[in-house]
C-alpha cells in the first residue's frame, strides 16, 4: 500500500511537538526560578483575587492569675485585590509543502527521525517564556498589568550618586563605581526590606551586565570577589538571578536597574490559571494546519509590595 505525504498531522508529529514544547528551560523560565507558580485558580477564569494584609497584635507575658481582659489578640488589617486574567498566545504553522518535503525524504530514508522541523516549536515556548517573564518583571502598560518592577507599594529609587562622572546618571552607575560603593548600594536596599524584622532579602535579580560586577575583587588587598564578599559576610542570597527585564530597554524604568525581594511565597507568586497548552490542529482548505500554543496568567501576586525592592540607574 502506497504510503500519502500529504496527510495530515500524524500521532507521532504531534507527540514530537509536545515534547519539545514542554520541554522545560531554565533559562526561559526566570520568573518561575523566583516565585511559586500558583495554579490554584479555574482555567477558564476571566479574573482572580487575593488577599493582601498586615499583620496586626502582640504576645504579652501574664504573671500567674492574670485575667481574660489582660490577653491580647492578633488579627489582620488590609484589602482585597483583584486581577483580570489574560491570555498568552502564539501559533505554530506548517504547510502542506513542508509536510510533504520531510515525509519524502522518510520515505527515502534521508529524513529526520521527527516528521516536523521542530524549532519553531521551540521558538513558541521560548515566545511564551518572555511574554511570562514581561508579565512578572514589569507588566503591560496596555492591559494594566503591574509587575515586580512598578507595583504600588514597592521601593523604587535611583541608588546613590557616589560614583565618578560628570552628571549624576554617570554617578550612579556601577561601572563607575568602586566595589565598595557598588556593595553600599545592594546592603542599603538589604535594610529597606529586613528593616522590619519581618521580611528576608533572599532573592537578587540583576541584568547580565551588572551580574557581571560581581565578580570583581572587593578590593586591591582582597581576594575575595564582591560575591564572596556577600556569601562570607552575612548578606547572603539564596539566588542571584539574571534577567534582561532589568535592562533599560524592557524595564521601563529608562536605566538599568536591579531587584531585591523576599520571594516566599506568602510575599510573592506568579499566578497561571492554566499553564502552557498545545491546542488541536485546525486545517484550512489548503491544508496548512495551524495549532494555537496558549497560557492563561495574571502576572504576580504581590500580598507584601514592601518586601520588593528596585534600585535604578546602575
Amino acid at each position: 500500500m502506497s504510503i500519502r505525504h500529504d496527510a495530515p498531522l500524524r500521532k507521532e508529529d504531534l507527540l514530537a511537538i509536545e515534547s519539545v514544547l514542554y520541554e522545560a528551560k531554565a533559562d526561559e523560565l526566570v520568573a518561575r526560578s523566583i516565585a511559586r507558580v500558583n495554579t490554584n485558580f479555574p482555567p477558564f477564569a476571566g479574573e482572580i483575587g487575593y488577599d493582601w494584609y498586615t499583620r496586626k497584635g502582640s504576645a504579652k507575658i501574664l504573671a500567674s492569675g492574670g485575667g481574660a481582659k489582660d490577653i491580647p489578640f492578633v488579627g489582620e488589617e488590609g484589602g482585597r485585590e483583584t486581577m483580570k486574567v489574560y491570555n498568552i498566545v502564539t501559533g505554530i504553522r506548517y504547510t502542506i509543502e513542508e509536510r510533504q518535503a520531510i515525509q519524502a525524504k522518510n520515505a527515502l530514508g534521508k529524513g529526520p527521525s521527527v516528521q516536523l522541523d521542530t524549532l519553531r516549536v521551540t521558538t513558541a515556548r521560548r515566545f511564551v517564556a518572555e511574554a511570562e517573564n514581561k508579565l512578572f518583571f514589569v507588566g503591560d502598560s496596555k492591559h494594566g498589568i503591574k509587575g515586580i518592577l512598578n507595583k504600588t507599594g514597592i521601593t523604587s529609587e535611583n541608588v546613590a550618586t557616589t560614583g565618578t562622572g560628570s552628571t549624576d546618571a554617570d554617578k550612579r552607575l556601577w561601572a563607575n563605581k568602586t566595589p565598595k560603593q557598588i556593595l553600599a548600594d545592594l546592603l542599603k536596599a538589604k535594610e529597606a526590606i529586613e528593616a522590619g524584622g519581618l521580611f528576608k532579602a533572599r532573592v537578587l535579580v540583576l541584568a547580565p551586565v551588572s551580574r557581571l560586577k560581581l565578580a570583581l575583587p572587593y578590593s586591591d588587598y582582597s581576594p575575595l570577589t564582591i560575591q564572596k564578599w556577600l556569601e562570607t559576610e552575612g548578606a547572603y542570597f539564596e539566588k542571584i538571578v539574571e534577567s534582561r527585564a532589568m535592562l533599560s530597554a524592557y524595564n521601563g524604568l529608562s536605566a538599568n536597574a536591579f531587584a531585591m525581594l523576599d520571594n516566599d511565597p506568602e510575599v510573592v507568586e506568579l499566578a497561571v490559571p492554566e499553564e502552557l497548552t498545545l491546542r488541536e490542529p485546525v486545517y484550512d482548505l489548503l491544508g496548512t494546519s495551524e495549532q494555537a500554543v496558549v497560557e492563561r496568567s495574571a502576572g504576580p501576586i504581590i500580598r507584601h509590595p514592601g518586601a520588593i525592592y528596585v534600585g535604578k540607574g546602575v
